[in-house]
């Protein structure tokens, strides 16, 4: 039986180890497109098949239905990406969206390649610097047909247990956004939480034994808790972080949704505004909040100038 293959479009970091995981499992054969070369570069010598241009890369596919993989920024970049592969393909070939993309795109693509009969999945792709050896949670929307086609690809880089399709086009993002939210509030409590320990009635308390604690067995021993040791062994109370944090597009789409439909959203509205509020004032919590961002996702902080 024949490798199955795809078109990858952005090697990006998360887009370069996931194409990584692919060609490790030497079940799909990947080919690959990048702006810069020299990623392109790195994939080829591990067994990827590299292209400078889309367009060469969409011809060299010899799959009778094409899959092509885009991994770009969300916004303008994934837009021209996504126009110019859809004039590229043919009736049943199938576009993937795996950027972080604003659903009511998600589902306006979904409709422009349906009239095209292009077939298309939106994916939402979670699990940070750390599932590049543990392998990628996906939350997925399109069409199961398309879906089970796919699969094989999905299972070649994916966690075991942590991929499927949730719902109809744009369902994928609209998921991976509100997954994004409840992790904006998830970590303001943390975030929060170690500031009072530093500030509050017991001085000089020592924060990372404190974390080390609490993640052996507490009811918030987490993932994100680990990070937060992991980011206090490298930096004891963070004083080498300025308290600045960024946000992503998902915590405001959610909470732009969340007023659309009445749905209360008020832990994870506030998380978000918090991070305005970092932008101008200095403290513990918005220090844990930019090092734990750091830690699970590689997300750029800003550091105190010496």
């Amino acid at each position: 039986m024949s490798k199955m293959e795809i078109g990858f479009i952005g090697l990006g970091r998360m887009g370069a180890n996931m194409v990584n995981r692919m060609l490790e499992s030497k079940k799909i054969n990947v080919f690959v497109q990048n702006r810069s070369p020299d990623p392109v570069k790195k994939a080829v010598s591990k067994g990827a098949k590299g292209f400078a241009k889309i367009e060469d890369l969409i011809s060299n596919l010899k799959q009778k239905r094409k899959i092509v993989w885009i991994m770009l920024p969300s916004g303008e970049v994934t837009e021209k990406a996504f126009q110019q592969v859809l004039k590229l393909l043919n009736k049943n070939d199938i576009i993937i969206d795996g950027a972080n993309s604003n659903f009511h795109d998600s589902m306006r693509r979904h409709k422009e390649a349906e009239k095209k009969g292009i077939n298309m999945l939106d994916v939402g792709v979670s699990g940070g610097i750390i599932a590049a050896t543990k392998g990628y949670p996906m939350m997925i929307g399109g069409k199961k047909e398309v879906y089970k086609f796919c699969k094989p690809i999905f299972d070649s880089f994916g966690i075991k247990e942590g991929y499927d399709l949730v719902g109809e086009g744009g369902a994928g993002h609209y998921v991976k956004m509100i997954h994004n939210a409840i992790e904006y509030g998830m970590m303001q409590a943390i975030a929060e939480g170690f500031d009072l320990l530093e500030n509050g009635r017991f001085k000089g308390l020592d924060l990372k034994h404190i974390s080390h604690i609490w993640n052996h067995g507490t009811i918030v021993s987490s993932f994100l808790m680990q990070m937060v040791e992991q980011a206090l062994s490298k930096d004891k109370n963070l004083k080498k972080l300025e308290p600045y944090v960024q946000d992503s597009g998902e915590g405001k789409w959610a909470a732009t949704e969340a007023l659309e439909k009445s749905v209360p959203f008020v832990r994870n509205s506030y998380a978000l505004h918090a991070r305005f509020i970092s932008r101008e004032k200095n403290s513990t919590a918005f220090r844990m909040l930019a090092a734990i961002r750091q830690e699970f996702g590689g997300h750029p902080v800003k550091e105190k100038k010496k």
